[in-house]
């Protein structure tokens, strides 16, 4: 893996800064749409513009530094399908449909409803309704990674800082990012949080051991970022496609920690090694 973005002048201060700022903004106003009825459709236009948010200030951030090098290497990282090593696509497509099902299956051993392996209510939805609901798990991560792996990840990711840390520091942003999200009535997390605060911390810590899978593929493919949009896709699907329960998504984080502490393991001279 080649270090020369290491040499660009990034302002991750900056960059988190407006990406806080803009996102709790919009978020705040969609807490309020929330709670009131005759506004509450409004509420999603919101998160929308949220979840926009990091893409928007990384183009800005790129786009606007006058520097032609960090401009290209992010032009390459998107559109440089080269740089993707072809053997991780079947981890990046089987990963997480196979946790789900793995998952459920443990989770009927504890006496959870077989009614996990349905379709969720928004994937049986004929016609545009599944469409819509498919469009959105996608699109949410295609914003979210032009922005993370697009500035934020990289911005992190210092001389004599090792990728360990760097994903820890990333980790932790990204997770208190979606912290507000438990706020808007209605919303998908804010309902995880009314089945109870232990499906609500389990979502909380799930965050870590996912960011440090979507960073392996990452760096373990030259930093490409679709990579990480389909990686990322695939987990959004493969949690919203059937009946899955809090309970089994639980069991679901136990996985992605174990294949996180593998990733560790195994390729720990990649994640130790400090950048230079």
């Amino acid at each position: 893996m080649r270090n020369d973005y290491l040499s660009f002048k990034y302002r991750p201060f900056k960059f988190y800064l407006i990406v806080f700022l803009v996102s709790f903004a919009a978020i705040a106003i969609s807490v309020y749409c929330s709670y009131n009825q005759s506004l509450s459709f409004y509420k999603y236009l919101f998160i929308f513009a949220a979840v926009l948010t990091p893409a928007a200030v990384a183009m800005f951030m790129i786009f606007g530094s006058g520097n032609d090098l960090m401009k290209n290497d992010f032009i390459n990282r998107l559109a440089n399908l080269k740089l993707i090593n072809w053997k991780s696509l079947l981890f990046v497509l089987l990963l997480a449909p196979l946790t789900v099902l793995l998952a459920t299956a443990i989770s009927l051993l504890f006496a959870q409803p077989a009614r996990q392996l349905e379709l969720s209510p928004g994937f049986s939805m004929a016609g545009w309704g599944a469409a819509f609901v498919l469009i959105a798990a996608i699109l949410a991560p295609t914003f979210e990674e032009l922005g993370w792996r697009g500035y934020g990840v990289d911005s992190l990711a210092k001389k004599g800082r090792s990728l360990l840390v760097t994903t820890l520091i990333f980790a932790a942003i990204w997770d208190v990012w979606h912290w507000p999200l438990f706020l808007v009535q209605g919303y998908y997390h804010s309902e995880i949080w009314q089945q109870g605060i232990a499906y609500g911390l389990n979502f909380i810590v799930s965050i870590f051991p996912i960011a440090f899978l979507h960073n392996w593929i990452y760096w373990r493919n030259g930093r490409s970022i679709p990579i990480v949009i389909l990686f990322h896709a695939m987990n959004n699907i493969a949690m919203s496609l059937l009946q899955t329960e809090q309970f089994t998504k639980c069991i679901i984080t136990v996985i992605w920690l174990l294949a996180a502490a593998v990733v560790l393991i195994k390729d720990r001279a990649l994640w130790l090694n400090k950048a230079d």
